[in-house]
């Protein structure tokens, strides 16, 4: 029914960041509308097959959690996949439900789905739309807008794992010409990996913020963006100097 997709390099210990022309995976993500359950599945470049599907359950006791508090708010609950772009670290997959503040876990080396807190309150507190990132120390990142300032957080896993945040940003000072009218009129709608910029949707039309400088640029006028996947390209110098010396031999 509804679903997202990543591809990522197959090697251990890869950051997914640099990674061209080895074995590769293909981990796919969606809700079956006939059993209304969220599946995994993975297609390996080796193998040249995909994975059988595994699916989220009340075996998860977090998700069994989220599942009963959303069915009590709405009296029925279908965990739908959102078709954003995920959070890759390592083995690991991230990414959002609907219909939920769960955040959603797909582990490749041990084949199953489960599902972790947002941090407080909740993602319903930032109008159901968050963005996951991999942070600069390759931990999960969450972003969120919440009475029109932004919040950053980041999942420390060393002992017990929790939410610590790492950034509130006031939007209305960097970027006054967007404030709403009333209400929040402004969320979080994408990322660009490995570059602190985040994609803000408002009132007044779509925005890039560098998170490290404070830059803030607009991108586009008014309109309804669900997700925002930015266009990025690669200048490797060291490999093209590689490429012309072996021209020049």
């Amino acid at each position: 029914m509804i679903y997202t997709a990543a591809v990522f390099c197959a090697a251990a210990g890869c950051d997914h960041l640099n990674c061209h022309g080895g074995p590769f995976r293909v981990v796919f993500l969606a809700t079956d509308d006939h059993e209304e359950v969220v599946k995994a599945s993975v297609y390996s470049s080796v193998t040249g097959a995909w994975s059988a599907p595994v699916s989220l359950d009340d075996s998860c006791e977090c998700y069994a959690r989220h599942k009963r508090d959303a069915t009590a708010k709405r009296r029925y609950y279908i965990p739908y996949v959102q078709p954003r772009r995920v959070a890759a670290i390592g083995d690991a997959v991230y990414f959002t439900l609907s219909r939920s503040s769960a955040i959603a876990k797909y582990d490749c080396g041990k084949n199953r789905l489960s599902v972790i807190d947002p941090p407080p309150p909740d993602a319903e507190a930032y109008n159901g739309f968050i963005a996951l990132m991999v942070m600069e120390d390759n931990s999960l990142g969450l972003a969120g807008v919440q009475d029109f300032s932004l919040h950053l957080w980041s999942r420390k896993v060393k002992g017990a794992a929790k939410w610590v945040q790492c950034m509130v940003i006031d939007l209305e000072k960097i970027m006054p010409m967007a404030k709403p009218l009333k209400g929040n009129g402004a969320s979080v709608v994408g990322f660009a990996e490995g570059l602190c910029v985040i994609f803000v949707r408002t009132e007044g039309g779509l925005f890039r913020i560098e998170l490290k400088s404070g830059l803030v640029k607009k991108v586009d006028e008014p309109a309804v963006y669900f997700s925002v996947l930015p266009y990025m390209s690669f200048y490797d110098r060291g490999r093209l100097l590689s490429l012309a010396r072996l021209t020049d031999a």
